[in-house]
């Protein structure tokens, strides 16, 4: 009895483990249900291990522990079905729990792919404006420039022009010749009296007029002397004032300057026509400072000591008219005035090219002017020059012009005692150019200095009517001067 007691006590169910008592949908839990539920069922003899029939003293009877049985098996099931359709059910909502959490991550994933695509969409049409704005940036800048590059042309043309004009306005310098006489009115301002020399023709720009002469005399009040003036247009503007400003009658004289002049015989000529002195002169020559571009070039040079005038070679040949009271400074001052409007800033580019300052070339163009007799001879006697100025052993000019420049008095003839004197502007002695021009060249020599004749000649002679003969070698041009003095006692020329 005891024994079967003990049987029925193990049908009992087994209790779940102490880890899984607070979940009854846990499936060992769930599992040790039904193992202890079905095992009683699975006995056909209600669960006695021994099948006997017959009930021990103290115990329920058979049928009582049948009904028993059954009611528990009953209660069982129902436990075991709730139990299963809880896990059933918490089985579903986890997997739902993990299909929603799966499409929730698909959906941030597509969102993503999405943010992605339209970032990178946006990146390409940025870069496209980019690229567009630099195309248009590049054709604006290209556009301004070229733009800009027009304009300075045009206005470099046009103030180039204007400037040309109104220098010779200013100086007189090209001018055609109108006389007339003006009536200045009193207490008249140099507006009014602008206005009255340019309807007189005497003057174009007016406006240039009240500019130069107003600031040349801003320091001092300009009055002008009313009364009648005969004034000439080949006066520059400061010429005219002066007439204007002094009522005495004024003569005026036409002076001509001879291309290859000295500046002695330049202020002689000016002497002996009673205008001017000689220390008046050599004041204004050497002394006098100018305004002018080239002579801030030639006062930047390191100028030899041995130079004789300051501005030798500067005095441009030409006609000119002044008043016989003149004085030294404004004379000089026209002359410089005309060359530096012969001389254009352009040709300072053909000076570099050549290697040479501007004192070089009016030093080589006075030698030229002195040498030749006839312009056409000018770029073929600069060649002659030029080759020897870069030749390795024949540096010496020898020229006879630097002699006459280093005598007191000019001769016909030199002889062997004049080419050896011991003198800085004696070529036959020193090596290149002398220190300063010999002469006030023209305009032709100044060109030909600039642009000499390409030959292969080192030496030539003048023939007896002032043509020039060239020689390659030294030979040949013995054979030349045998030939001139024959031409000479024959009163021919070389043939």
């Amino acid at each position: 009895m005891m024994e079967e007691k003990k049987e029925k006590t193990m049908d009992i169910p087994a209790s779940p483990k102490k880890e899984n008592l607070g979940d009854p949908f846990h499936p060992q839990t769930a599992a040790s249900s039904r193992e202890g539920a079905f095992s009683k069922k699975a006995q056909p003899d209600g669960g006695h291990p021994s099948g006997s029939a017959a009930s021990p003293a103290g115990f329920p009877s058979e049928g009582t522990r049948a009904i028993g049985d059954a009611n528990h098996l009953r209660h069982t099931s129902t436990s075991q079905i709730a139990q299963e359709t809880r896990v059933g059910n918490h089985a579903d909502l986890r997997r739902a729990e993990r299909e929603r959490r799966a499409a929730s991550y698909a959906q941030r994933e597509e969102e993503a792919a999405k943010a992605e695509a339209m970032a990178y969409e946006m990146e390409r049409k940025a870069e496209k404006r980019r690229i567009r704005k630099a195309r248009f940036s590049l054709g604006s800048t290209l556009t301004v420039s070229l733009i800009y590059i027009a304009f300075v042309v045009a206005v470099s043309a046009v103030l180039s022009y204007y400037g040309i004009n109104w220098a010779n306005d200013i100086f007189a310098l090209v001018k055609d010749e109108v006389v007339s006489t003006v009536t200045i009115p009193e207490n008249a301002t140099i507006s009014e009296v602008a206005e009255i020399l340019e309807d007189n023709g005497l003057i174009r720009y007016p406006a240039v007029f009240r500019f130069y002469i107003g600031y040349k005399n801003r320091d001092k009040a300009l009055q002008f002397k009313p009364g009648e003036y005969e004034l000439k247009s080949t006066l520059n503007y400061d010429q005219m004032v002066s007439v204007m400003k002094d009522r005495k009658t004024r003569s005026i004289v036409k002076i001509t300057i001879p291309e290859g002049y000295t500046t002695d015989e330049i202020i002689h000529l000016f002497v002996s026509q009673g205008i001017g002195t000689r220390e008046g002169f050599l004041y204004a020559i050497n002394e006098f400072e100018y305004d002018y571009p080239f002579m801030e070039r030639l006062m930047a040079l390191e100028l030899s000591p041995d130079r004789k005038y300051r501005l030798e070679g500067y005095l441009f040949p030409d006609t000119y008219e002044f008043y016989t009271d003149s004085k030294e400074v404004a004379i000089v001052d026209k002359m410089l005035a005309a060359f530096q409007y012969h001389f254009e800033e352009g040709y300072y580019a053909r000076l570099d090219e050549l290697g040479m300052n501007l004192d070089q070339i009016i030093t080589l163009a006075s030698i030229i002017q002195s040498e030749g007799k006839f312009a056409y001879d000018f770029a073929g006697i600069s060649g002659v020059f030029h080759n020897r100025l870069r030749s390795k052993t024949l540096k010496k000019l020898q020229s006879d012009a630097t002699i006459q420049y280093c005598l007191a008095e000019r001769k016909e003839e030199l002889t062997y005692e004049d080419l050896e004197v011991n003198h800085p502007y004696n070529t036959y002695k020193i090596e290149g150019l002398p220190p300063s021009a010999i002469a006030n060249p023209g305009w032709e020599a100044i060109t030909a200095a600039m642009y000499p004749q390409s030959n292969e000649y080192y030496y030539f002679v003048s023939d007896t009517d002032g043509s020039t003969v060239f020689a390659k070698t030294e030979p040949e041009h013995l054979i030349n001067v045998a030939a001139l003095r024959k031409a000479k006692e024959n009163g021919t020329t070389i043939d």
